[in-house]
């Protein structure tokens, strides 16, 4: 995942307390479940509460010390995860932090429905209660638009009110004794079906909806990024949420079952809360207990409205910061509001309290919430593993890791055991929420290739990877709502059925996001590691020994490449991502042995200069200091020879330490292009296997420089059939010819040899190299001609082409090491073919000359020597 870009800071305003007034939305929602638990469950639904709040309980150490680490952000622990799993799939954090968003949602719009029906049945009854809800949820969007300074002074307020009112519904009853202790602690479970799974399968459907509400405390990280203090004041506001969670999902439930019984909570389903509140503030509050019933929903509901308007809003406004979500999710007005992201939210909070907020939408929603808290209790896991000594500004306590760790797994079983008894369709539907983060990442990653100018990719592998498994979790659904709707069995196969079903879709969700996403990331990261080195090392290499052939010493320079490919699995794309990281390791070695070669060139240079300072202080004071200094010459004149054995050693010490790398690459390559990848991934392959093949011709081309320098220079003595060597070099170089759809004339004078001398091996390689010149360079169809004559004492090969031609002022370059004519930037080559040519021609005593007319073509000219001639020169 790329680093994100730098964003404007959050303005630092909040203290623990209001931190805790805003995470209360979250520590009173058993409020809106604790009825609908008692009708599904029983009184067993109590102590599921108390399990429940206890999960969340052992989390919270691991989620504040996940927080902390990066104290600078908003959003709670789910947007944090973003860094936490940087290095190993990006669309692992979008999917958590899209996923928490979606679980507050529905609260919103759900919470402002019962303070809505509150309100309409005691003071406003000719008011619609949609139109009440909807109000109130746009009155704290406006709230919320003017920063989170205003939201928290109306919100202390609030909490205030409904946190003394909650006291009181749990104190007075007990004061009074009116509590019965018998009731109270007497808990049964309504089961679906008869039998042990029948039971274990009602409680996993309590503890799985009451995910939803107890882990809700955690909304106090939300705000880290707007602490004045976060390191002293995030422990704090944890603390003081988890406490009131423990007021709402302990205290109240056990008195209100020891007071009313679970009839009485559960008919409480229909008429609502705030008809059955009243006598527990009767004994203090007399003929007021009815209007404080009312005003403790009111007020409670009202705190369950405001929170995910500035909490949930703030996650979604992280990931857009982070380079997860389109990049107008991040947009902030003056406030530091989240505008887009806030709106978002208070939209679809609407929209679903429209459609009245029903069970199953709140169950829907509470899937993805279970991943969105789960996920951060992994990343805790994963950041103790892999990197342990990193700062942490607070440590959750030991074994508190492992408990997090522990009550993610709880979540996991309850969500298969339990989800499926609010019916496929809506596991349907929250599979649906769940992956509607994957398109918010794939519209962030078209804006990000916009932005920067880079090809647009259609289907990429990570939207194959993931489109299949959708196509696959589909045909799942179908297959399994046939199953389960036309089954005869009994209802534990019916139940077990539905539940493999709720197992396959989570399987799915890592199969099909998590997975995929791990590999794209890993071959993106490989592809933008390897073109920084092609842009970087591999170009100062490149210019370095361009400044070696020209003898400047301090512009021979290269700077080893520092970022390596992080090897975060161990299957193939593992093994290819180490392969590169030895790549940049032999690179930078490369590096590192041209600035130890060009100081030990320096320092030979400066030797060489002052020992020639002394010799001619020498010479002048006598006759035999002159025969010293002619013997001191000699000497320099063997260590000048050493000086350019040095040059060549370095040319090819640095080629050699090239060439075994990439054959590594090309190994790894070639096995990879065998197994069959797709078309987006053979695509980047082929790409990688050109590139390596490209820098390889470049690694032989020195090489073969590198030879020639070594070899003793004087003329070869064997005697060569020319017009043989012609003809095996025609031959050679005919595939490329044919390839390119040229006609290729060869005129030899067949009744007399052309005999030089010369090395046969040589002599080819230089013969190949103009005939692959002039084929590459002619446009398909084109023309290349050969022709070999005797002229005068001299064997002449001229070969001919209807190319792009060489402009007259580059000319007199083109025989000089890396020199590319202007009209040959559009074709890949290394700048060395001819620079070798005009090496061996040299050897051999010979000329080479050129005649050329840009857009109409060019004439290559090799002439040597006939072997008489050469030997009577040497006589």
């Amino acid at each position: 995942m790329p680093e994100p870009s730098p964003v404007r800071p959050h303005p630092r305003t909040l203290g623990w307390f209001g931190t805790s007034a805003i995470a209360m939305g979250g520590s009173n929602q058993s409020l809106f479940l604790i009825t609908a638990l008692v009708v599904a469950q029983g009184s067993a639904a109590v102590p599921l509460l108390v399990v429940g709040l206890l999960l969340a309980w052992a989390a919270a150490p691991g989620w504040t010390e996940l927080s902390l680490m990066w104290p600078d952000r908003i959003g709670g622990i789910a947007a944090t995860c973003s860094e936490a799993f940087r290095r190993y799939n990006p669309v692992f954090a979008n999917l958590t932090g899209v996923c928490y968003w979606w679980g507050w949602v529905p609260t919103c719009g759900l919470t402002a429905l019962l303070a809505a029906e509150a309100v309409h049945d005691w003071y406003l009854p000719g008011v619609p209660v949609p139109l009440m809800a909807t109000a109130i949820v746009i009155s704290f969007t406006v709230l919320n638009l003017c920063g989170i300074g205003r939201v928290t002074a109306v919100v202390r307020v609030i909490a205030v009110g409904s946190a003394g009112l909650a006291f009181l519904s749990a104190l007075v009853p007990i004061v009074a004794g009116d509590v019965d202790v018998h009731r109270a602690t007497s808990w049964h479970l309504t089961q679906p079906f008869h039998g042990v799974f029948g039971g274990i399968s009602s409680a996993m459907a309590g503890l799985y909806l009451i995910g939803f509400a107890a882990p809700a405390f955690e909304a106090a990280t939300c705000h880290v990024g707007e602490m004045k203090d976060p390191v002293r004041s995030l422990p704090r506001a944890m603390k003081a949420s988890a406490g009131m969670a423990g007021l709402y999902f302990l205290v109240l439930p056990v008195v209100w079952l020891g007071l009313f019984g679970a009839s009485g909570l559960g008919g409480a389903d229909r008429t609502g809360l705030a008809h059955l509140l009243g006598p527990t503030f009767a004994p203090l509050l007399g003929a007021a207990a009815h209007s404080a019933a009312i005003w403790f929903m009111v007020l409670n509901m009202l705190h369950g409205t405001a929170q995910p308007l500035a909490g949930a809003a703030r996650t979604l406004s992280q990931l857009a910061d982070d380079g997860l979500l389109p990049v107008t999710f991040g947009r902030r007005n003056r406030f530091d509001a989240p505008v887009v992201a806030t709106l978002l939210t208070a939209g679809l909070a609407i929209i679903f309290l429209l459609a009245g907020d029903p069970v199953w939408m709140i169950a829907a929603a509470n899937f993805t919430y279970l991943i969105g808290i789960a996920m951060p209790s992994v990343a805790v896991w994963l950041l103790r593993r892999d990197s342990p000594d990193r700062e942490r500004p607070w440590r959750a306590p030991r074994g508190t890791v492992a408990l997090g760790l522990g009550a993610a797994v709880v979540w996991l079983i309850a969500t298969i055991l339990g989800f499926r008894q609010f019916g496929l369709p809506v596991v349907l539907f929250g599979l649906a929420l769940a992956y509607s983060g994957s398109a918010f990442y794939a519209w962030r990653r078209h804006q990000d290739r916009v932005a920067s100018g880079r090809e647009r990719v259609p289907f990429s592998l990570h939207f194959k990877l993931t489109g299949a498994m959708l196509l696959v979790l589909a045909l799942d659904g179908a297959g399994y709502l046939l199953a389960v709707t036309s089954s005869s069995g009994t209802p534990t196969r019916t139940a077990i059925l539905e539940d493999i079903f709720v197992a396959v879709a989570i399987l799915t969700i890592s199969v099909g996001l998590i997975l995929p996403g791990m590999v794209a990331h890993s071959v993106i990261e490989v592809a933008d590691v390897a073109t920084g080195l092609a842009s970087g090392t591999l170009t100062e290499l490149t210019e370095a020994m361009h400044a070696l052939g020209r003898g400047e010493l301090d512009a021979a320079r290269a700077t080893p490449a520092h970022r390596q490919v992080a090897v975060t699995t161990r299957d193939e794309v593992g093994t290819m991502a180490a392969a590169f990281n030895e790549v940049l390791i032999a690179v930078g070695r490369a590096a590192v042995a041209l600035d130890h070669a060009r100081d030990a060139l320096r320092t030979s240079g400066e030797e060489l200069a002052r020992e020639n300072a002394e010799e001619l202080a020498v010479r002048q004071e006598s006759e035999r200091a002159l025969l010293d200094a002619l013997d001191q010459q000699r000497a320099a004149a063997e260590r000048l020879r050493g000086v350019d054995e040095m040059r060549t050693e370095v040319v090819a010490t640095v080629s050699h330490e090239l060439r075994t790398p990439l054959t590594t690459i090309g190994g790894y390559l070639e096995l990879l292009l065998d197994d069959e990848p797709d078309d987006d991934r053979r695509q980047m392959l082929e790409a990688m296997d050109r590139n390596a093949a490209r820098l390889s011709d470049l690694v032989e081309d020195l090489l073969a420089l590198a030879r020639l320098d070594a070899e003793v220079r004087t003329a070869p003595t064997v005697a060569v059939d020319l017009t043989a060597v012609v003809l095996e070099a025609v031959d050679a170089v005919h595939h490329l010819v044919a390839q390119r759809e040229q006609v290729l004339d060869l005129e030899l004078d067949g009744t007399r040899r052309v005999m030089v001398h010369g090395d046969p091996r040589q002599l080819d390689r230089a013969i190949v190299n103009v005939l692959a010149n002039a084929a590459k360079y002619t446009p398909a169809g084109g023309r290349v001609t050969v022709r070999l004559d005797i002229v005068g004492d001299r064997a002449q090969l001229a070969v001919t082409d209807t190319g792009v031609g060489i402009p007259r002022a580059e000319q007199d370059k083109l025989f000089d090491r890396f020199f590319r004519a202007s009209t040959a930037q559009d074709t890949k080559g290394t700048g060395l073919g001819l620079a070798i040519v005009k090496t061996i021609v040299d050897r051999h005593a010979g000329e080479l000359t050129v005649e050329s007319t840009p857009g109409l073509g060019s004439t290559f000219t090799i002439s040597l020597p006939l072997a008489a001639q050469l030997a009577a020169l040497r006589r």
